[in-house]
Parts: C-alpha cells; sequence; structure tokens
C-alpha cells in the first residue's frame, strides 16, 4: 500500500476512487510505475513463501490452500507484467488474485482449529467483505476504484490481522 500512494503520488490525474490500482503499474502512467509492478511481484512471492510454510496447518484442505496460493501469487505476477488495457492475460490475473486472495482468508478462518476465535471470525469477515465488494465491482456498483479497492484491501486487512496474530502467538511464547 505505501508503494501504491507513492506511485499514485507520482502519477498526474491519477484518483483513487475512478482509477484501479493496476493503472498505477502501466509504465505510461508515470515515472515510478514500476514501483507498483514490484509491489505486485513482491506480494506474490511473499504468499507463495508463507503459504508453502503454513499449508500444513490446514491437514486435509492444504491442496485447496496451495492451489489458491498458486493462483494468487499468479495474478498478481500477470497484473504486473501484463499491463491493464494489455488484454485478456491482464484482467485473469486481477481475478485470479482478487478471488484468491479472498479464498485464502476464508480457508485459513474456517480451517485451522488452533487459531484463537476472534482471528478466526475476522479471517471469515475479510474473506466475505471482499466477496461481495468483488460482486458489487462486477455489477457495476459504485466507483470501480473504490470498489476495486474494497475487493483487494480485504486481503491485505487479513495480511494484516495474520502478522498481528503471529506476533502475539511469538510474545506469548516469550513469556
Amino acid at each position: 500500500m505505501l508503494l501504491e500512494a507513492l506511485t499514485a503520488s507520482r502519477s498526474e490525474g491519477y484518483r483513487y476512487a475512478y482509477d484501479t490500482v493496476s493503472d498505477l503499474g502501466v509504465p505510461t502512467t508515470s515515472d515510478t510505475s514500476w514501483l507498483m509492478n514490484v509491489a505486485f511481484c513482491v506480494s506474490a512471492i511473499s504468499v507463495l513463501a508463507a503459504g508453502i510454510c503454513s499449508a500444513s496447518l490446514l491437514g486435509r484442505r492444504r491442496w485447496v490452500y496451495l492451489g489458491a496460493i498458486a493462483a494468487y501469487s499468479l495474478g498478481s505476477v500477470l497484473v504486473a507484467v501484463v499491463h491493464a488495457g494489455d488484454g485478456n492475460a491482464h484482467i485473469i490475473g486481477a481475478v485470479l488474485a482478487i478471488g484468491a486472495g479472498n479464498v485464502i482468508a476464508l480457508l485459513v478462518g474456517t480451517g485451522v482449529p488452533t487459531c484463537p476465535r476472534w482471528y478466526s471470525k475476522g479471517s471469515v469477515g475479510f474473506g466475505l467483505l471482499g466477496f461481495v465488494a468483488s460482486g458489487l465491482l462486477i455489477a457495476g456498483v459504485g466507483p470501480v476504484g473504490v470498489m476495486e479497492r474494497a475487493s483487494i484491501y480485504t486481503f491485505t486487512c487479513w495480511e494484516l490481522l495474520t502478522a498481528a496474530a503471529l506476533g502475539l502467538a511469538v510474545a506469548r511464547t516469550k513469556r
């Protein structure tokens, strides 16, 4: 989100409410569009690494989880290398990344019994909210930039929730 904000600040005429996150990765948008594409790739790699490391926590559902992790990572890389407006591969990448991100939150929220209740409920809530926002985006309800961000930022919020849960778990083990 920091690289998104930096890139947006350097993109003349960019409007959060009406322009998509992917628009920031188009080289003609600004001199810093490469930052947005790096952010997409870093997200793909970090989610892939974390997913592989945590897959065993999901038991029998780990293969579905790993499939969602792979879809998210592939989608994020497609968004980075095939720019907005350059064809169907970009749209497929965006659908994969957004949809799989919300599936990941739902799978973890419903499939890891050792997680604290607040974390499970938050994970499910963010996943469901992401799908509702995605439905509104597809239906053309509201400004595209707002609905797209609502679909994406739910996964970002889930990542932050996960970081908080892990931080609390580590702090408890040090006592």
